[in-house]
């Protein structure tokens, strides 16, 4: 079995979100249907995958593993073991790959967005910020290769890549491929290479090849075997908590490391004796070869400069839904904070058939999505002015500036479900064939967590 160097796969969107127990998505397989698909903007990618590999900050990008383990890197992480996908265990679901429907998009080339499209203050983009078509000199030969990005500075962090560590290596290729149609959801354990109690750090960034659709994480208790597994769970390690998800390729959180004032000293923590599960749905609807590869960069601090720590939302919903053919549904939840902060980020999940992502303070509305394909996560502080708000445009929007709660107030959400499909769309881990609607973020003071069906 291949060495995977993995020093930890940071799915966070939750900023400055603190370890604490978070729900993480159930994965369940479900047929595609055969009805319309609603348009998605897939890029057209022949990209190739390899194995997650890990770079300290300032050593470049990493070059090919030898098959023995690697020696633990003074000062930043410790390398970990990993392979293909083993045959299914009993009870695994293997990674499925299920064909697109008639009708699926044709895919678009993305190209790198120009740096004026950029700003100080977004934090997910659909593009990176830059025009340079190859920024790590990788010359992978498979469109994607705008996304990757440098690791920190030496003394400022680590990287942490999931990808090929040599693009002519074939094995290594094979392991991260999609080939056109199919659909992957499994995952993938990497010890998280901290030696004391904890290690704090208050900005990361996280840049993906186009085909990815989300991903997802849980912190593990304990050191379990480095690998990829045929389910979402890891082969069912014991959770003791999540550091979030995301669905945007791009996302730089704080933008470009700049807290808001009120956000000074933020910052949140991972344990020692722990490992990281990361959960990566996947999906092909082009018509060459796609690469599910990442990088994630982590930028630490010392715990004195930490003097505030968040708190996550996380609440998985429409565990129980069953939406039949042709009908519409608002699939609504409402949760209550129980103490007083500030909110600092959310996110809202779901797939195809649900147009639009809503959530509600008490009485007012604080987000509305309306792209499913890319759901956008929007920042609340006084750094952040955000697109304002326009429903009869269905357009993403959120208020702007610092939004504060008391004890007792509500926290709502829901999913506008549209089934144009031909199946019953339940809880499922598919992008046409189930729906979810699941709300992530982070808050000052109390947070918020639990399964709802």
């Amino acid at each position: 079995m291949k060495k995977i160097v993995f020093l930890l796969a940071l799915a966070m969107m939750a900023c400055g979100q603190d370890s604490g127990t978070q729900p993480v998505e159930p994965g369940v397989t479900a047929p595609m249907p055969s009805s319309s698909v609603p348009p998605a903007p897939a890029s057209d990618s022949s990209a190739t995958a390899g194995q997650p590999t890990a770079t300290p900050a300032g050593s470049g990008q990493p070059a090919a593993q030898p098959a023995a383990a690697a020696p633990e890197m003074a000062g930043t992480a410790q390398p970990a073991a990993g392979g293909p996908a083993p045959a299914a265990e009993p009870g695994a679901t293997p990674p499925g790959a299920a064909p697109t429907t008639d009708g699926a998009p044709e895919a678009e080339v993305v190209e790198a967005a120009p740096a004026d499209d950029c700003n100080d203050w977004q934090v997910s983009y659909s593009k990176p910020c830059h025009g340079d078509p190859n920024p790590c000199g990788i010359d992978s030969g498979f469109p994607g290769d705008e996304y990757c990005i440098l690791p920190p500075a030496p003394g400022e962090g680590f990287q942490i890549h999931i990808g090929p560590d040599d693009y002519e290596d074939a094995a290594q290729i094979a392991e991260y491929v999609i080939e056109p149609g199919e659909e992957f959801n499994n995952s993938v354990l990497g010890h998280i290479p901290v030696t004391e109690e904890r290690a704090w750090f208050n900005h990361w960034t996280v840049s993906m090849r186009p085909g990815s659709h989300h991903w997802i994480s849980r912190v593990v208790d304990g050191k379990p075997e480095e690998r990829f597994y045929n389910d979402t769970g890891c082969g069912g390690a014991t959770a003791v908590g999540s550091i979030g998800g995301g669905q945007n390729l791009v996302l730089d959180n704080p933008p470009k490391g700049i807290h808001a004032p009120e956000n000074e000293g933020l910052g949140r923590s991972l344990p020692g004796d722990s490992s990281l599960c990361m959960n990566l749905h996947a999906y092909n609807v082009s018509e060459g070869r796609q690469l599910r590869e990442m990088w994630i960069n982590i930028y630490t601090v010392d715990e004195s400069e930490v003097t505030q720590r968040a708190r996550g939302i996380g609440v998985v919903g429409g565990l129980g839904m069953a939406v039949r053919p042709g009908a519409s549904e608002e699939i609504t939840y409402t949760e209550t904070f129980n103490g007083d902060g500030r909110i600092i980020q959310l996110f809202g999940h779901r797939h195809a058939w649900t147009p639009r992502f809503a959530v509600w303070l008490n009485d007012d509305l604080i987000y509305d999505s309306w792209d499913w394909y890319e759901s956008i996560t929007f920042d609340y502080n006084t750094n952040v002015m955000n697109p304002p708000i326009n429903t009869e445009g269905k357009v993403d929007g959120a208020v702007s500036g610092i939004v504060d709660f008391k004890a007792g107030d509500k926290l709502k959400f829901s999913c506008f479900v549209e089934n144009k499909s031909d199946i019953t769309l339940r809880f499922a881990n598919s992008l046409y064939g189930g729906e979810m609607c699941n709300l992530w973020g982070s808050a000052v003071g109390a947070g918020l967590s639990g399964f709802r069906f």
